[in-house]
């Protein structure tokens, strides 16, 4: 039964991983249908102004953009038609709680050269060798877990996967990422920004696979970027791009459910009823179970694996320049093993949290006035708790006193304008479970093989993309997710 009703594929979610798949679903000549719970595409990369103030709301590190280029090169277009950004030198600045500041960089002789600062030669070389490690590790196997479907434990036994034992099964794999890093690294304050790095898929770094030690590569020998116009115009470019390859869009479309019809997918939806051969959930898939499918069991069954952290963010107008602040810092906690097992044991608010801090206006000036700046201030929280008004105002009171602290400045009496996002937007907005940043935590050294796959095990023709299933959350990991599903669904026929 094919009618004018009948889509070939319907991706449920419009945030990155959405658009792209469906990109990719149109350009193999599907019928494509795209339905979104908001009046805009994007999901958690939205952005928000108040006067002259403008703000990305969720991501706003950038890595892989050739991921973003594939995708119009895909569709024949030229990627800097719709899209441009720029490589950027310095990766973050780095503020201990004993004064010590530096930056640390992507290119290699001003890394070495702001390192030379504050490290001894040896701790130097030792930063080297690891990010040459990380470049190897990712060349070697990041493939198996990045670039291609889950593994199974069938997929063990190919020859393929054999030969990459003595990395998949090495000390790197079954240590955590911590003490991976103590082995590497002899200097404390090295160990803790190498350690950040599980933070990239809200993870606990005294847990989860040392083999997440590849993450460093994409940011410290890949480089970042930054969108020109900001985060947000990834999102605005790709939609631009589905709608001209033909791709059909539905906005506030909050009640969507779908049940099995002879060879198809019913699909009701708040403008009626349409069908598809196959369905593609880019939405958390907790919810997909429990809200689209209707399948209780399978939803609570997901739903208690541990989750990933959330986070609070405050957007704040600045009414002065800090020219200590750059486009990305982190100020860290003095203990953070108890800031990890705050959020991941205690699963409470940290007593004394890393803060980090997004200033797109340090190279967008056009995001703030000249004598002002655009703050994006967060820290991790548990996911699952809810932060009362009392508690905001707690939390934002540690946030000034340490800012202060680092700044020597009264930073309260700076902020003119101030809003935020917690828990609680990110599930009612973005329908993240418990406000889960990544889904669930990669806090298991086997946490690859058990994440949900991208293919669905119990109902034919549903497929998964988006960070709450493989290969894992993050700008770049959506885009391979789409990739993934898209070439399973040419595998499957």
């Amino acid at each position: 039964m094919i009618t004018e009703t009948t889509y070939d594929t319907i991706v449920v979610g419009g945030g990155l991983a959405g658009i792209a798949t469906a990109i990719r679903r149109r350009k193999r000549g599907d019928r494509v249908l795209l339905l979104e719970k908001n009046n805009r595409l994007g999901g958690k990369m939205d952005e928000k102004s108040w006067q002259n103030y403008r703000w990305d709301k969720g991501p706003s590190l950038f890595t892989m953009p050739q991921l973003v280029d594939e995708l119009f090169e895909l569709c024949g277009k030229r990627p800097k038609d719709y899209f441009t950004y720029v490589k950027q030198d310095e990766s973050c600045r780095y503020f201990f709680k004993d004064g010590t500041k530096f930056t640390l960089y992507s290119n290699t002789s001003k890394r070495i050269e702001a390192l030379s600062k504050q490290f001894t030669l040896n701790e130097i070389a030792g930063v080297e060798n690891y990010v040459r490690e990380a470049s190897e590790l990712y060349s070697d196997i990041g493939n198996l877990f990045i670039d291609r479907p889950k593994l199974s434990w069938r997929d063990m036994l190919k020859s393929e996967i054999v030969r990459q034992y003595p990395r998949i099964l090495s000390r790197q794999m079954m240590n955590s990422l911590n003490a991976f890093n103590e082995q590497q690294l002899s200097n404390k304050k090295l160990v803790q920004i190498f350690n950040r790095f599980a933070t990239y898929n809200g993870s606990d770094p005294y847990q989860t696979s040392g083999l997440y030690s590849m993450v460093s590569h994409l940011e410290l020998n890949q480089g970042t970027y930054f969108p020109k116009g900001g985060m947000r115009t990834i999102v605005d470019s790709l939609e631009k791009l589905a709608l001209e390859e033909g791709v059909e869009i539905r906005f506030d479309e909050t009640n969507i459910s779908a049940v099995a019809h002879h060879d198809l997918y019913k699909v009701t939806t708040n403008n009626g009823e349409v069908f598809a051969r196959r369905l593609v959930s880019a939405i958390d898939h907790v919810n997909f179970y429990k809200y689209v499918l209707g399948d209780q069991k399978q939803s609570q069954k997901l739903a208690v694996r541990e989750r990933s952290t959330s986070g609070l963010i405050f957007y704040w107008a600045m009414n002065k320049r800090f020219d200590k602040i750059g486009l990305h810092n982190i100020f860290f906690s003095s203990d953070y093993v108890q800031e990890f097992k705050d959020l991941f044991a205690q699963k409470i608010i940290p007593t004394d949290p890393t803060i980090y801090i997004h200033n797109s206006s340090f190279l967008q000036k056009k995001d703030a006035p000249e004598d002002g700046q655009n703050w994006f201030v967060m820290i991790n929280t548990p996911a699952g708790v809810d932060i009362t008004s009392v508690g905001l105002e707690e939390i934002k009171d540690k946030i000034l006193t340490r800012l202060e602290e680092h700044l020597s400045v009264n930073v309260a009496e700076h902020i003119i304008h101030e809003d935020h996002w917690s828990k609680t937007q990110l599930e009612e907005i973005t329908g993240a479970y418990k406000g889960a940043l990544y889904g669930e935590a990669f806090n298991n050294k086997l946490a690859s093989l058990k994440r949900h796959g991208n293919e669905c095990k119990k109902y034919k023709n549903i497929y998964f993309s988006g960070g709450t299933v493989h290969p894992g959350g993050g700008i770049p990991l959506v885009l391979k997710s789409a990739k993934i599903v898209d070439e399973l669904i040419e595998k499957n026929g």
